[in-house]
């Protein structure tokens, strides 16, 4: 993948698309693309995989949109975050194929008290993006508007449709363990463990 985003970049300097002062960005976004659409191609094959493509999408859509608002852990390396996603995504599918007594119950008190820690905390930053006090009110607005959303959403579909209900909870339940993690890794850091 370097090879070809290092192709790519001389290609657009030689034709002057890009300037050489912009090269570091570009090069950036090319690598947080490829990222990403590995990502997006591995959760597809995941819910192929698993015989639930829509419902693996609907739960893809759920999690991107509520954490890229709300914010959450971040894995330290690309690797670990790669791995972790595909472990969520898996065992949300798994959990919500799973023929277990009072799945949905389960799944709603699990995802109440979530709902209410992000409510209370969104946007959470990094230190990659620490948040001015304006962007933090202008976030976290939106982002408890999705957390609201897909609560209610989830909610809703209950009586039509269970297993779409127990995805929409389970992408606030993982945004919710994320928080947790957020708040341990920041724990360790302030009193230096």
């Amino acid at each position: 993948m370097k090879g070809l985003e290092e192709k790519l970049i001389c290609f657009l300097e030689t034709n002057q698309a890009i300037s050489e002062e912009d090269r570091e960005i570009y090069s950036y976004a090319l690598k947080s693309a490829g990222i990403l659409g590995g990502n997006i191609i591995t959760s597809i094959l995941i819910g192929f995989w698993l015989r639930v493509p829509w419902y693996c999408l609907l739960l893809l859509t759920a999690i991107i949109l509520l954490r890229s608002d709300a914010g959450g852990y971040h894995a330290e390396t690309a690797g670990r975050c790669y791995i972790l996603s595909c472990t969520v995504l898996i065992a949300a599918l798994l959990w919500m194929k799973a023929d277990v007594p009072f799945r949905t119950v389960v799944t709603v008190c699990a995802a109440i008290p979530f709902f209410l820690l992000i409510f209370r905390n969104a946007p959470l930053d990094s230190e990659n993006k620490p948040l001015t006090v304006e962007e933090k009110k202008k976030i976290g607005r939106r982002a408890r508007v999705i957390v609201m959303a897909e609560m209610i959403s989830g909610l809703v579909c209950i009586p039509f449709d269970e297993k779409a209900a127990c995805i929409l909870l389970s992408a606030i339940i993982s945004c919710g363990v994320g928080y947790i993690g957020w708040f341990i890794k920041n724990r360790k850091k302030q009193t230096g463990m």
